[in-house]
């Protein structure tokens, strides 16, 4: 059984996340402008997401399509580094980043911080690509964390750069059946025998437990992404694990990794509470949209 704490007994203050580089600023999401903006206000950690490129260059935004964040129309790994340049974000005069202007403004802001960049599985990747990737990255080593859904990159990106430090959401491999806001064509497409999206063979009939299930499913996640790091988990999935009798947060600590919860806002009472459920539990990071808010509304020691 894990070790649930109170409030008083967190020793290590969890990491608040600021989400596509948001803090209340006003600014496009992941856009290079909303990265000045977090990392003036010292932000501890940053997440951007990046969306391959048809040159193999990277934009700052989340994809698939131009159309949701920007001017453009069509897929995003349509079109080259140029081309996204022309573009601008969305109710907005900003042009379109890219990845290396937030890597320049991490370089101007030396404090202490940590830039994930969310890695969308829009299109496969080159060893090419994911080797230039690493080499853009290599002079930030300790300052930036890839992180992405995409087990098949990281586990290259793991090979071509061990150095790298990564982060895997399982997304893409089991989610909440409810879940609706997610974008169909990707899987998992199968609700699963024990309520879940999920299309793994456990899934196909009920053998077990709830408990169980579980186990078996963590087990096999845990061999698509088998290193330290951090796992990125959807908040709810994580409370909905606890409530079928597997603790998550306490089986990923033990295989030596670190768990960051998504997305949480102070604006949302639930939101607040089930983060204070999973902190008990010893969570160590949770991803929100406004993490100056979020930790007001905590009342914890948190790192933001």
């Amino acid at each position: 059984m894990s070790q649930v704490r109170s409030s008083s007994q967190l020793t290590n203050p969890p990491l608040l996340v600021h989400h596509a580089a948001r803090r209340g600023h006003g600014c496009p999401p992941n856009s290079p402008a909303a990265v000045r903006a977090c990392l003036e206000a010292a932000a501890r950690a940053i997440e951007i997401d990046i969306s391959p490129l048809a040159d193999g260059r990277f934009a700052l935004l989340h994809g698939p399509l131009l159309d949701a964040e920007t001017t453009g129309r069509g897929p995003v790994s349509g079109r080259t580094a140029a081309q996204v340049r022309a573009l601008h974000y969305t109710a907005s005069d900003a042009p379109v980043g890219l990845l290396a202007e937030a890597l320049d403004l991490l370089a101007a802001h030396p404090h202490p911080v940590e830039l994930q960049l969310d890695l969308k599985p829009n299109i496969f990747l080159s060893d090419a690509v994911l080797t230039r990737l690493a080499a853009d990255l290599r002079p930030f080593r300790g300052r930036v964390r890839v992180t992405s859904p995409a087990d098949w990159a990281l586990r290259r990106l793991r090979a071509i750069a061990p150095e790298l430090a990564l982060g895997f959401d399982p997304l893409l491999y089991l989610e909440l059946d409810e879940e609706r806001s997610r974008d169909p064509r990707l899987p998992p497409f199968r609700r699963g025998a024990y309520g879940y999206r999920d299309d793994h063979p456990l899934a196909g009939r009920r053998w077990g437990t709830a408990a169980d299930y579980w186990a078996a499913r963590a087990e096999v996640l845990w061999a698509q992404a088998p290193w330290e790091g951090v796992w990125y988990v959807r908040a709810r999935l994580l409370a909905r694990a606890l409530d079928d009798g597997f603790d998550w947060i306490a089986d990923l600590h033990r295989r030596g990794a670190a768990v960051d919860a998504w997305t949480l806002d102070a604006d949302r009472p639930e939101d607040v509470a089930l983060a204070r459920r999973l902190l008990t539990h010893g969570l160590d990071r949770i991803t929100t949209n406004d993490a100056p808010a979020l930790a007001s509304a905590l009342e914890e020691t948190v790192l933001y």
